[in-house]
């Protein structure tokens, strides 16, 4: 059974791209059934002590202002939804990464949701390193990626990479699960894609490529089928592309199908583990996350897997 999602935790960076965030967040309250919405800014104040002892209210007055001025800027984008709890933090950390973890656990979020600035190799490190070690799902909003779905107030089309393991049928059931909050606004189509590539050595089966291709896109039809067994999609549109790499690298051929299909969110599944200082993605799940720079990407994963980790984490 695919998680709720009741609290989550948004990053705003005080930046312009806050407000792509904060409207967004209009759009997915209902599709989520959220029931409180946690705008967290992470703010590094570094005083010497010697200007802190001859202005000993300097630190918290600074906090005290940004935290007005994040609000405000909540306040003015937020449409106020009756069922919904919005609430305002301001985190002091050296680190955003060990400030957003802790708003995470802080409030106990099932989902954290962080912008993509474009044109910044820093914002894309933290993201990665969030998308490492978060213990809740992650979602990432590129810069300027949000207006469309906000102009139409609603997701078409869904975009889902799988492998036919558990945790491509996590994200499966996630889009699933979207799809169903919206029926009965609007139709979501779910696309999966299975991208496959011929083993080395092929052609001493005795069959040509073309041959030995359509060998495989039939066994992953099966395996596609079989997959699809233990997941409720009734009454949900639903259909798959079997995709073949020829070069190698699976996020292209994923980044295409995304472009192709005009997706409006990807959902990867990511592995989680216990007993480790970290939880750790794949390096499929890894180049996706760092590649995509264009379309909106739903990182899940299981949460008892992440269960007690965070511990661990906060001593990184």
């Amino acid at each position: 059974m695919v998680q709720e999602i009741n609290k989550v935790v948004v990053g705003l960076s005080h930046t312009k791209l806050d407000v792509e965030l904060i409207e967004y967040m209009n759009f997915i309250s209902q599709t989520f059934k959220i029931r409180e919405i946690h705008f967290v800014h992470v703010l590094n104040i570094h005083i010497p002590e010697k200007v802190l002892e001859e202005f000993p209210n300097l630190e918290k007055d600074a906090i005290e202002e940004r935290k007005a001025e994040v609000e405000e800027m909540v306040k003015e984008h937020c449409h106020e939804e009756c069922d919904v709890v919005h609430k305002v933090s301001v985190i002091q950390s050296s680190n955003k990464l060990k400030g957003l973890l802790e708003a995470i656990d802080k409030f106990n979020a099932d989902l954290i949701i962080i912008g993509r600035a474009a044109h910044k190799e820093k914002a894309s490190v933290i993201i990665q390193r969030l998308a490492r070690r978060a213990p809740c799902q992650l979602m990432i909003i590129p810069e300027g990626t949000v207006k469309r779905v906000t102009k139409y107030n609603k997701v078409k089309t869904i975009l889902v990479p799988i492998d036919f393991s558990e945790y491509s049928a996590i994200a499966l059931e996630r889009a699933v699960s979207m799809a169903r909050n919206s029926k009965n606004k609007y139709e979501v189509k779910i696309v999966c894609q299975y991208v496959y590539a011929l083993p080395s050595g092929y052609h001493l089966s005795g069959k040509t490529e073309d041959e030995f291709a359509e060998i495989m896109c039939n066994n992953a039809q099966e395996s596609y089928e079989e997959f699809l067994e233990d997941i409720n999609t009734d009454g949900i549109t639903l259909c798959v592309e079997f995709s073949r790499d020829d070069r190698e690298d699976l996020t292209a051929n994923i980044r295409e199908m995304a472009i192709k299909l005009d997706a409006d969110i990807l959902i990867i599944g990511s592995k989680g583990r216990t007993a480790t200082a970290a939880l750790f993605l794949g390096s499929f799940a890894e180049k996706l996350i760092t590649d995509n720079t264009h379309f909106r990407l739903l990182v899940v994963r299981k949460k008892h897997e992440y269960d007690g980790i965070l511990d661990r984490i906060k001593k990184l």
